[in-house]
């Protein structure tokens, strides 16, 4: 929850200078620094605030063959015009999670880290990727795949703007860590751990999300980034005590500068 949405911001921050250099046809160093705000919605029960907002550093260190930002690390194992598979390390981490809530801060949700690989496809305005990742650091102990359409126009010389629609796949230790209660940490009574207790849902979940991303360029190295995102919860999520509301909402904007 709410990672994607990082994941969203590094990735429209990359995307022109990407193009550039692959126009050029030559290997170029990027780096890009920034910080801009965000505000996100809190879907948990008993939320101490129905919204919080904070400060978020941006950076992207790209090369020709390795990408690093805010998402983690890429490293490109084979690629040409259209088509890219890259190897993927990525810490698992939430703007908001339970312990800002008045009955469920006791659940303890640690950063952890992912590994595993993305394929993505071009077309024209369109790309298509389809990425897996898996714990790592014993966190969550679970599995996610996710496959995300991004649609791209320049309705000005200045101005990019990208439509996303996605769908993510989360198995059931890691849907317990993001929208349940382990019988570990809430005991058998109040427990809805996905695919142990009767009340929780086998299989994993579905998560779709819709995302909007823009990109101003201010100056030649100076470019004002905002993204907002919105993922969408069914009974499988909003069944579990934890769970309020049936949807998250995430906006950010920042500043961001090439070097």
């Amino acid at each position: 929850m709410i990672r994607r949405f990082t994941v969203i911001a590094c990735v429209l921050a990359l995307t022109p200078f990407a193009a550039r250099a692959q126009e050029a046809e030559q290997p170029e160093r990027l780096f890009l620094l920034g910080a801009g705000v965000y505000a996100t919605t809190n879907p948990y029960a008993t939320a101490k605030k129905k919204t919080q907002t904070g400060v978020l550093p941006l950076f992207v260190y790209q090369t020709q063959r390795l990408t690093a930002d805010l998402s983690g690390l890429a490293v490109t194992a084979w690629g040409n015009d259209h088509i890219k598979l890259e190897g993927r390390v990525a810490p698992r981490f939430q703007l908001v999670d339970p312990k800002d809530t008045r009955d469920f801060a006791f659940l303890k949700r640690d950063t952890g880290v992912d590994i595993g690989g993305r394929i993505s496809g071009a077309a024209g305005p369109a790309t298509l990727s389809v990425e897996y990742l898996r714990d790592v650091a014993s966190e969550t102990k679970g599995q996610e795949i996710n496959l995300d359409l991004t649609l791209s126009a320049s309705p000005l010389e200045k101005l990019s703007v990208d439509a996303v629609v996605g769908v993510s796949w989360k198995d059931e230790k890691l849907a317990t860590w993001l929208y349940g209660l382990s019988e570990k940490e809430a005991g058998k009574v109040r427990a809805f751990e996905y695919g142990r207790t009767a009340r929780a849902a086998s299989g994993g979940v579905l998560v779709p999300s819709l995302g909007v991303q823009a990109r101003y360029q201010v100056t030649d190295r100076l470019f004002v980034i905002a993204a907002a995102e919105v993922e969408l919860f069914d009974n499988d999520i909003t069944d579990s005590p934890l769970m309020a509301k049936d949807h998250t909402a995430a906006g950010f904007v920042s500043l961001v500068r090439r070097f």
